[in-house]
């Protein structure tokens, strides 16, 4: 009796397969596959629906040697990306240190992939939305980068069905695009976290309006909680000057932070601008013996103990997902917009100290 011929296994459909069934070279079918949008996007689509026809799937074994093979070389030049810088001050985008270290972070990361960072400065004499766009499109850029605005709750009216973007932050209120930020809500919890550690039982909070707005309330909404949950005799009220974070703004404003300071009593405040400090040594107070101040971006108030935004991460990953989109073929306003968070770190500085054990019913509080 013969013996049953053994089942012969189907040959694997290969990325040449593909090809000539698609009517394309290997080159293009590998490229459409790998979402990139110099195949155009019916082309891309076509060829896909040839590769799951067939049942095509990339052989790891081979995929991981070309990954490693990439990595193990310069990466070769593949388009160029734009950082749109929309300041009335040129320089002012990129002269801050929390300004140039997003830059510097996304500039890094772009080269470490073959693409090239340009700043594009929509405020230069005799710009139009319409210029910026042709511009843009003449220069070969489709992928935008847009800095942090200069002030909360800002529009913008260019035509950006040709471009992938998105936006480091919220203050770009329209378009509503992509945005990779600091995870704002988290920072604040941390900063309340490590201060009730340091023994901290009166808490407090000052900001300006302005840093509300750009952040949509992550920063305070954790701290208005906080209070909430505590007796109403511990509580101290949130501190806000109206208008923006600028010295010019904010100067007028000691005498009504330093009544409250002495109203509310708190032995550590949580501070978003500058000039907190200066105001309370003037006042006779030491900083921390007296009264300790944190901040919640250590790169706007250097020196300070607080939060370490990781400007230079927020940046690259900022990149990391222009990147994805633009090879993914994905153009204009989102239809439903991401939002890539990064944790900041506490940073110990000589502006906080402990005041005791730590403040287990603060603690529980926050948790």
């Amino acid at each position: 009796m013969e013996k049953d011929s053994p089942i012969q296994p189907r040959p694997r459909v290969t990325l040449k397969d593909v090809a000539a069934e698609a009517g394309v070279h290997v080159s293009t079918a590998w490229r459409a596959l790998s979402n990139e949008t110099y195949v155009s996007a019916e082309k891309r689509k076509l060829i896909r629906e040839v590769a799951d026809r067939l049942g095509y799937s990339p052989d790891p074994m081979l995929s991981a040697f070309s990954s490693y093979r990439r990595s193990q070389r310069p990466p070769a030049y593949r388009s160029t990306l734009a950082w749109i810088n929309n300041y009335a001050v040129r320089k002012e985008c990129t002269e801050a240190p929390h300004m140039r270290a997003y830059f510097e972070g996304a500039r890094s990361y772009a080269e470490s992939k073959g693409f090239k960072l340009e700043e594009f400065w929509l405020q230069e004499k005799g710009m139009t939305p319409k210029r910026a766009r042709d511009v843009l499109l003449a220069r070969n850029i489709r992928g935008l980068l847009f800095a942090p605005q200069p002030s909360a709750n800002t529009h913008l009216s260019i035509d950006l069905n040709a471009f992938a973007c998105v936006s480091i932050g919220y203050s770009l209120a329209e378009p509503h695009l992509h945005v990779t930020v600091n995870d704002q809500h988290s920072a604040t919890l941390l900063c309340l976290k490590r201060l009730a550690q340091l023994g901290h039982r009166r808490i407090g909070m000052a900001t300006v309006s302005d840093t509300l707005k750009r952040t949509r309330h992550h920063f305070e909404s954790p701290y208005l909680i906080f209070q909430n949950a505590l007796p109403q005799t511990r509580r101290v009220p949130l501190f806000t000057i109206d208008g923006l974070d600028v010295k010019t703004n904010t100067e007028p404003w000691r005498e009504r932070f330093l009544q409250w300071r002495a109203a509310h009593q708190p032995t550590a405040i949580i501070c978003t601008f500058s000039q907190a400090i200066g105001w309370l040594r003037d006042s006779g107070m030491r900083v921390p013996e007296d009264v300790s101040i944190a901040t919640l971006s250590c790169m706007q108030q250097p020196g300070w103990a607080g939060i370490d935004q990781q400007e230079r991460t927020i940046g690259a990953r900022a990149i990391e997902l222009l990147i994805s989109i633009f090879q993914a073929g994905e153009r204009g306003v989102p239809d439903t917009a991401l939002r890539m968070l990064v944790e900041g770190k506490w940073h110990e500085g000589p502006t906080v100290a402990a005041v005791g054990d730590p403040a287990q019913e603060v603690l529980a509080a926050i948790e």
